[in-house]
């Protein structure tokens, strides 16, 4: 099975990722066309450079933006058994996510006290825009929201239960307690 899950910047995409690749034991391809996460965090080539097959039994996370080839979503989007695609339904929380992101950094717990820019405005905006897009011209992507994956163990069961990836009452307890548990929200208020 070929997964992919796609989102904008800080919708919670990373530990859903992660998550699901645990739980289902999948490999895990995270973000490869992130040139600065694989260059200046990871130090090292990504696991999937555009052209090569996409391999088997590999769930691949890629959020959309100026940087991140929405080209190679658009042509190889096709190639996936399932498409998953991750929302904020509040704007707002993503835009403090994003501008607290920018200082502090993508995987550091913070407090938020930036205030938002017309240019983070922007960029947010037109992230979202191109995923509605994509949405609206594909009839196989399953849309789910943060705030339906990330509240209460009985929602977000729900939520990755209309997904049909079989999960067992184990391996959701495992991906709920693990990386779905709002207690493990980088956002601390």
């Amino acid at each position: 099975m070929r997964i992919l899950l796609l989102g904008h910047g800080r919708c919670g995409s990373t530990s859903l990722h992660l998550g699901l690749s645990d739980v289902l034991n999948m490999d895990a391809i995270i973000e490869p066309f992130n040139e600065y996460l694989w260059n200046e965090i990871y130090n090292q080539a990504p696991p999937y450079i555009e052209g090569d097959v996409i391999p088997n039994n590999t769930i691949f996370k890629c959020i959309n933006g100026p940087n991140f080839n929405n080209e190679w979503i658009e042509r190889n989007i096709s190639e996936f058994d399932k498409v998953i695609l991750l929302m904020r339904g509040n704007i707002k929380e993503t835009l403090i996510s994003h501008t607290n992101a920018k200082e502090y950094g993508y995987s550091h717990k913070y407090k938020d006290t930036n205030s938002i820019s017309k240019d983070d405005i922007l960029y947010v905006s037109s992230n979202y825009q191109w995923l509605f897009n994509l949405y609206n011209t594909n009839t196989d992507i399953d849309l789910i929201w943060y705030e339906d994956v990330y509240t209460n163990y009985n929602t977000s069961k729900n939520t990755i239960d209309s997904l049909g990836l079989g999960l067992s009452k184990n391996q959701m307890r495992k991906l709920w307690s693990g990386y779905l548990n709002p207690r493990n929200r980088l956002r601390q208020t």
